[in-house]
């Protein structure tokens, strides 16, 4: 009898282990899938806080954008009013809560359609003109610009006043260098001239 029991208890064992195996192996596949799915929710939870904070920085940064722009905007309006009242012939008679941000074109200008600033001083009305670029920090390129502004002569530039000295200095960036500019050309129309501005 021995003998018929020990092959049926050794089955049974088998069997015994082969299913506890096979429990086991079940019991950990669920413990991993749901470790898997904790770590996929914390992940997409995670994701989602992400993408709401990159949502929020994008928005925050266009209604700074739009903020800034308003600015910018309010800023333009202002120097073009400003511009229209130094010299309406440059600003073109154009509202400046029409402007579309271009600079004003100046078609037609001829030497008498002077800046205001230039019609102050009278610069350039006979016709004749020096080398201004004599005056250091003065180059052929800026010579004509100041051309273009009427300022022809060194006397032209030796009778700016404060206040032509200010509308240019915020026109050209160069305050400093103007009064420079002005001492320099009184200068030369001494020598050139030997009269007194």
């Amino acid at each position: 009898m021995m003998e018929v029991l020990t092959p049926i208890v050794f089955l049974w064992l088998v069997l015994v282990a082969l299913v506890g195996f096979l429990v086991g192996w079940w019991t950990r596949g669920r413990q991993i899938a749901g470790r898997e799915l904790t770590l996929k929710r914390r992940f997409d939870n995670r994701l989602s806080a992400i993408e709401e904070d990159a949502r929020r920085a994008l928005e925050r940064a266009r209604l700074e954008s739009e903020a800034a722009r308003r600015k910018i905007k309010a800023e333009r309006d202002s120097l073009y009013a400003r511009l229209s009242k130094l010299d309406p012939q440059a600003s073109g008679g154009v509202d400046p809560s029409r402007r579309d941000g271009r600079a004003p074109k100046r078609k037609g200008r001829t030497e008498g359609a002077r800046p205001a600033v230039a019609e102050a001083v009278g610069a350039g009305a006979s016709g004749e003109s020096d080398d201004l670029t004599r005056i250091k920090g003065i180059g052929p390129t800026f010579e004509a610009r100041l051309h273009e502004l009427g300022y022809r002569t060194y006397l032209d530039l030796a009778r700016w006043t404060s206040e032509d000295l200010d509308a240019l200095g915020k026109g050209l960036g160069a305050r400093i260098r103007l009064k420079e500019w002005s001492d320099r050309a009184a200068e030369l129309h001494r020598e050139k001239y030997g009269s007194p501005t």
